[in-house]
């Protein structure tokens, strides 16, 4: 089921791109991902992020939430549902997990560099 909805949400990624003259090559260089990779969000095989979901909507000339609700058929003028917001709460815990993630691995390339730099270059 899961594959099926990525799919979904993936064809009306790809009709408002086409909507505004974007070929999959241009969103993904707008995007910093190769066409293959942009390719792979369109045809559903892979998990669209919140934070790669705003930079979307920002190249489409949308908000976030308008994007969302356009690929999930919500109503456009209504409060976002549970369910809306169930969804978006998950993408954020991912974004934050995310983020996260890389700052430890900044902190462990930034001591990395501190030791790396001590070694070769010894104090006098």
């Amino acid at each position: 089921m899961k594959d099926l909805t990525n799919k979904a949400h993936g064809q009306k990624l790809q009709m408002l791109r086409q909507q505004r003259n974007l070929t999959q090559e241009q969103m993904g260089e707008k995007l910093g991902l190769s066409t293959s990779a942009y390719c792979k969000i369109e045809y559903g095989e892979t998990d669209l992020t919140l934070s790669r979901l705003q930079r979307i909507a920002d190249i489409l000339g949308m908000s976030c939430l308008q994007l969302f609700r356009f690929i999930t058929d919500s109503e456009k003028d209504a409060e976002p549902s549970d369910k809306e917001l169930d969804s978006l709460r998950e993408l954020l815990k991912a974004a934050n997990r995310t983020v996260d993630q890389l700052s430890r691995r900044v902190d462990q390339l930034e001591q990395l560099t501190a030791r790396l730099t001590e070694a070769i270059m010894p104090k006098d």
